[in-house]
């Protein structure tokens, strides 16, 4: 029988290596072609491809245990025509161990590469199945970041070498390189990842070429003066000229890429043979801290973050790569350092100690990346605060889209169910595209556990389950029949919305309210965080309900209560009137469960049934599910809005806080509200921070809450019918004297002109 039969396109190394399975490895793969066309790609976990050392893509599209995904790649401009061209192709495979992975790349047991090969050709050159040589990357060690999580663990090691100098071009001798070895049919398990293959439902993530802004300051300049120091860099910075580095020399630059961005740092050199140079790269400057003294010895707090610019006072953190320069480059062919997974940073310092060779410092840019998201939307308000918290908004929400929603580029880039419910109606409101929605509810609608809940992260490797994040997931598919009105999607997601209500509904008590589903992180089964408040610090977010009386917090009943409400929505849009009915019963009995057992003082609702807790929450979510009347609700959020000692809506809850005060009539209150974000504009912060009790991330995408608050709130322009059939447009300024603009809607674009006087 033909040896072609049993071959396939999936193809590894010859011989399984024990660092493989204990370490993530990096594997180069080569191949030299006359042509090509159109290849389908895909690996586990990542790939990035290159034609004639030029960077193509990266991929493939993340997915899960059951499916993997394949991207197709257009060499045409690429290739060129009469001449050798070689294809490469770098390939990150992480282990098994947990604590050696990345949290959002599923981990299969089959490492490999696909390559198929679209052409006409009969040759089909590119086919994996043979032709391929590769070696390992033993120069490049992969580590976890200086976090707690670290869920990325992408950070490099890498002792550079000289005879992998130009193995992406045609002509490179791989003569010590092994034969790649392709996986044969019966290897290839078809209904699982990564054989498993769907076609890619996103658009190619955009990248574009990028300089840095320029040089922030010199913190060590051993060989020269630092004013002279910083002149090259700015030169070199701007494509004009280079930075001579002697030998035995150390310097230190820090510069700015002049706000948050997520890249691929190129940085290009010429000699400087065993030169460590190390990047850091960071959000913003802090000021560092004295270590707390604990019975358990001291412990390092993190800088204090004011003013993000203020260099003079503070010092740089993040994430490390450290190179070691192997010394071949020179001007005309130089030696070349870029990361395989994209940096976030907004500052970066540099730190350069070269041995006994001299080393020219060519270039430092980078190629900016994310998904390719066209905004549509623009508009301006009366209130120019406003009109700046737009713009951080507008970087937020970019900065927190590639391949998934992420919530913060910097440090987890997970995709979870409450952030990224927001950021899906933020994308709604600027540019009406749905494909990075639709990929998100089928992640979360594929991690569904056997009790029904989902988990609130995905794709995820590891397990975290937050049970009410599972409600909105209930309200995105809702989001999405409102918006685009596609019923085939809602009957898909159905089941899962089910089961989700089902799972609350079986943990029902006696009086009708959901009972203790979860608890505090690390100490329960789940975790039942609602907001980051400081009043909640101990409870790690979850309401300090939650560790009194019988440990069920009302919060949960509430959005219970709301996905009920929601689902029974989407029921009745597919024709199930009968199970619509059924939900609609038992969101009345939730909703008369809470107001018997969880109605406190002046018609306050309570934290937990029968508690004298108070938080903001429990009233917005009691006014947004009609658990109280509108003027109840306009009652208690104006006794707890703002009141000292009771816990308030931070950044992540602020969008609910504002759709209550939209409701009850209350929206002046806004301008209360935006404080925070003024604050951020004021510290010259360029991204929406995640959170004011530790304020860990400079950008987390659910403060990009302007983006909606403009046209939905102000302007009050939403779908009152699934797919946007109807609209109504209800304008409450509150404290805003106009706002102009164009809004896009899948409907067209809606240009704006609204002042005080056209208020209806």
């Amino acid at each position: 029988m033909n040896q072609d039969f049993f071959r396939t396109n999936w193809i590894w190394m010859q011989d399984e290596i024990h660092d493989e399975r204990e370490y993530p490895c990096i594997v180069y793969f080569r191949k030299e072609f006359n042509d090509a066309g159109k290849i389908r790609i895909s690996a586990n976990c990542r790939y990035k491809l290159y034609i004639n050392d030029v960077f193509v893509q990266e991929g493939p599209q993340k997915g899960n245990a059951e499916t993997a995904y394949a991207d197709s790649a257009d060499l045409g401009k690429y290739v060129r025509k009469g001449e050798k061209n070689t294809a490469a192709v770098e390939v990150l495979y992480y282990p098994e161990d947990p604590a050696r992975r990345n949290d959002s790349l599923y981990y299969s047991q089959y490492p490999c590469l696909y390559i198929e090969d679209l052409g006409d050709a009969v040759e089909k050159a590119l086919n994996g199945k043979e032709g391929w040589r590769y070696t390992m990357a033993s120069h490049i060690g992969i580590t976890g970041e200086p976090f707690n999580p670290a869920p990325i663990h992408g950070e490099e090691r890498v002792h550079a070498r000289a005879d992998l100098a130009g193995w992406m071009e045609s002509g490179y001798d791989d003569s010590s390189w092994q034969e790649a070895k392709p996986y044969n049919f019966l290897q290839v398990n078809k209904p699982v990842a990564p054989f498993n293959m769907e076609e890619r439902t996103i658009p190619p993530m955009r990248h574009e070429s990028c300089r840095f802004e320029g040089v922030v300051c010199v913190r060590e300049s051993s060989a020269q003066t630092a004013d002279s120091l910083k002149e090259q860099w700015e030169k070199m910075l701007s494509g004009t000229g280079t930075v001579e580095i002697p030998a035995n020399t150390t310097q230190i630059v820090e510069i700015s890429a002049g706000e948050e961005m997520c890249g691929y740092p190129a940085f290009i050199m010429a000699g400087g043979k065993e030169a460590e140079i190390t990047f850091l790269c960071s959000e913003c400057y802090g000021v560092p801290q004295p270590d707390v003294v604990t019975p358990s010895g001291a412990r390092k707090l993190p800088p204090l973050k004011g003013d993000r610019t203020d260099y003079v006072h503070g010092v740089l953190e993040g994430t490390t790569d450290v190179y070691y320069a192997a010394g071949y480059g020179t001007k005309e062919k130089p030696e070349k350092y870029t990361p395989f997974l994209f940096r976030t940073f907004r500052y970066i310092q540099v730190k350069i100690t070269t041995k006994d060779q001299g080393m020219s410092l060519l270039g430092y840019d980078y190629l900016s990346t994310g998904y390719p998201l066209e905004v549509k939307t623009h508009l301006e308000t009366s209130d120019e605060s406003l009109n700046r918290i737009w713009d951080i908004s507008m970087r937020s929400l970019k900065r927190c889209m590639h391949e998934t929603y992420v919530d913060c580029p910097f440090y987890e880039q997970l995709q979870y169910t409450m952030d990224s419910r927001a950021e899906i109606l933020f994308t709604y409101a600027v540019s009406g595209d749905d494909r990075l929605a639709r990929q998100c509810m089928d992640s979360f609608r594929k991690t569904q556990r056997s009790d029904g809940i989902l988990q609130a992260s995905a794709p995820a490797v590891g397990v975290n389950v937050i049970p009410g994040f599972s409600i909105f997931y209930i309200l995105m598919v809702h989001d999405h029949m409102m918006y685009f009105g596609d019923k085939a999607l809602v009957r898909e997601h159905f089941a899962c919305v089910d089961r989700v209500l089902e799972f609350f509904h079986n943990h029902l008590t006696e009086k009708g309210l959901v009972g203790s589903v979860g608890g505090v992180l690390f100490r329960h089964k789940y975790w039942s965080f609602i907001d980051w408040c400081p009043e909640w610090n101990e409870s790690v977010g979850v309401p300090a309900a939650a560790l009194q009386g019988d440990g069920s917090i009302t919060m949960e009943s509430l959005l219970y209560l709301c996905g009920l409400l929601r689902a029974a929505e989407l029921a009745e849009y597919i024709g199930r009137e009968g199970v619509a009915e059924e939900y609609r019963e038992r969101a009345e009995k939730v909703r008369a469960a809470v107001q018997a057992y969880c109605t406190g003082k002046d018609g306050l609702i309570q934290d937990g049934p029968g508690l004298e807790l108070y938080s903001t929450h429990c009233q917005v979510w009691a006014a947004l599910t009609d658990t109280v009347s509108e003027e109840q609700g306009r009652k208690n959020l104006e006794r707890t809005f703002g009141t000292e000692g009771i816990p308030q809506c931070s950044v992540s809850m602020s969008f609910y806080l504002l759709e209550a005060f939209r409701k009850t009539g209350m929206l002046e209150k806004a301008d209360q509200m935006w404080e925070p974000w003024r604050w951020m504009v004021k510290n010259n912060m360029t991204t929406c921070a995640e959170n004011f009790t530790d304020q860990r991330s400079d950008c987390h995408a659910w403060g990009a809450l302007a983006l909606y608050a403009l046209p939905a709130v102000y302007l009050g322009i939403r779908p009152v019918k699934p797919g946007f059939a109807e609209y109504e447009k209800k304008t409450d300024l509150g404290h805003l004297s106009w706002i102009r603009g164009e809004i896009v809607t899948p409907r067209g674009i809606l240009r704006i002109d609204e002042s005080r006087a056209d208020e209806k």
